[in-house]
């Protein structure tokens, strides 16, 4: 999909990335989130298999008996008592197969959908997870660019100031210049700072995602006991500067927009929810038909007590039709609820088909915007510093003020940022594209990971 050309690949975004899988929160909680919604299928295929129950009961008895007998005859009264002790138990296994029941057949169709849609939500959640880690492994790069920019520019503001001074106090140069000048240098103390605090946010947001330090603030390697006793953490691989920009292949929005309607996540994600609920439906309207099962069963019963003890034991098998006549209108009501959900579905994945195709299509020309502002930048940083160096020679023949060279200092580095930012965006609008056309891979990890080099 990408040609890259054939360098040494710095593996730090792949390693960053494995790093997210292990221990990003939000991954983690997809995994088991994942998990939990696929074994809906078993418990719903269960419901088509044999149900097997045992039970044993057993019972003491001891018990007495007083009755009061009067005799016809002779008018007299007879007592009679007697003493009942002894044990009762019973043991039975029953066996269950259903033989026809519709409505947990569409169900388990409803299930399989249901897994389905879990392991594709997962899907999604690996994808966006590579986005969330390129755009942290960026964010650290592009804060890192700015920050040395700041200091770069600060450096020649210093310079320039101390220049200021000298000339100054020898009559060669205005206080309006110096003090012009010290603006600046002021001004460029507190943009570093504010890089800075840039630079330390970039870095907390990525370690929020891998548990574990990145991008150390010095150059010095540092122990990582997080990761493991030996491991050590370095500045994170930076763009290199000779790369060629990627282009995304096949070159127009309208194939990407086909690939996304056959394999765009959020779309496929909305075809399963229409499946889940066109299921539900019909296991709701299938509450109208009976259901058949079989039984079989095997008990022994005892009987230690009473006047006549007693066993009884043997199988017995059954087949039982069940055929509903009248559940208040329960079932009328959740067949519209179905319906209803279904149709609330159908709507879902109309707006689903037309986002997607939306996405790409702006994904596709954020792509083809940032190759072009990526070139027209680069010609800028030339054109820019062409600009400065001719500003300083016009400050030293007296053609040129020195607001002029410091407004040209000015729109140097500033199209320095913008370009060296723009490559990052570049590389994430490709991402992005691939991400809603569906097919965002490792692949393309390791594709990025060929334009780094280790700093």
């Amino acid at each position: 999909m990408l040609v890259f050309p054939a360098i040494v690949q710095a593996n730090d975004l792949l390693r960053i990335y494995n790093l997210a899988v292990q221990n990003d929160p939000v991954i983690v909680a997809a995994k088991y989130a994942r998990d939990a919604a696929i074994e809906v299928e078993p418990k719903a295929r269960a419901l088509l298999f044999p149900q097997v129950s045992g039970s044993y009961n057993e019972v003491l008895n001891d018990t007495r008996i007083d009755v009061t007998y009067t005799d016809p005859t002779s008018g007299q009264v007879v007592p009679f008592n007697r003493k009942d002790t002894g044990a009762d138990s019973t043991l039975s296994v029953t066996l269950t197969q259903p033989l026809f029941n519709l409505q947990s057949w569409f169900e388990l169709k409803q299930a399989s959908e249901q897994a389905a849609l879990a392991e594709l939500n997962f899907r999604a959640s690996e994808q966006s997870l590579m986005l969330r880690v390129t755009e942290a492994y960026f964010g650290i790069l592009g804060a890192r660019d700015r920050l040395r920019s700041a200091k770069a520019e600060q450096d020649a503001l210093r310079q320039q100031l101390d220049l200021a001074n000298q000339q100054l106090e020898v009559g060669l140069s205005s206080i309006t210049d110096t003090q012009d000048v010290e603006a600046r240098y002021d001004l460029s103390v507190a943009n570093e700072l504010v890089a800075e605090q840039a630079l330390t946010a970039a870095r907390l947001a990525l370690e929020q995602i891998i548990q574990a330090p990145a991008d150390p603030q010095n150059d010095a390697v540092q122990v990582v006991p997080v990761l493991d006793q030996d491991a050590t953490v370095s500045p994170l691989a930076g763009l290199r500067e000779d790369f060629i920009l990627p282009q995304p292949q096949p070159a127009g929005a309208e194939p990407w927009s086909r690939f996304a309607q056959q394999s765009n996540l959020d779309l496929l994600a909305s075809e399963l929810n229409f499946d889940i609920a066109a299921h539900g439906v019909k296991a709701s309207w299938a509450r109208y038909f009976p259901t058949v099962a079989a039984t079989g069963s095997y008990s022994n019963s005892r009987t230690g007590g009473g006047t006549f003890p007693t066993t009884i034991n043997g199988p017995s098998v059954a087949l039982g039709v069940t055929v509903p006549i009248f559940a208040g209108g329960a079932t009328e009501s959740d067949l519209r609820r179905t319906i209803a959900i279904r149709e609330q579905r159908r709507a879902e994945l109309d707006g689903a088909r037309r986002q997607a195709e939306r996405d790409t299509q702006s994904a596709y020309q954020g792509v083809v915007n940032g190759a072009s502002r990526v070139l027209a930048l680069k010609r800028a940083v030339t054109s820019s510093k062409t600009a400065l160096e001719a500003n300083q020679t016009g400050l030293s023949i007296g053609t040129r003020s020195t607001v002029d060279v410091l407004n040209a200092q000015q729109q140097s580095y500033t199209a320095q940022r913008d370009y060296q930012q723009s490559r990052y965006d570049y590389l994430l609008a490709i991402l992005r594209l691939k991400a809603a056309a569906g097919r965002l891979t490792l692949g393309d990890f390791a594709e990025i990971d060929g334009l780094l080099a280790a700093k």
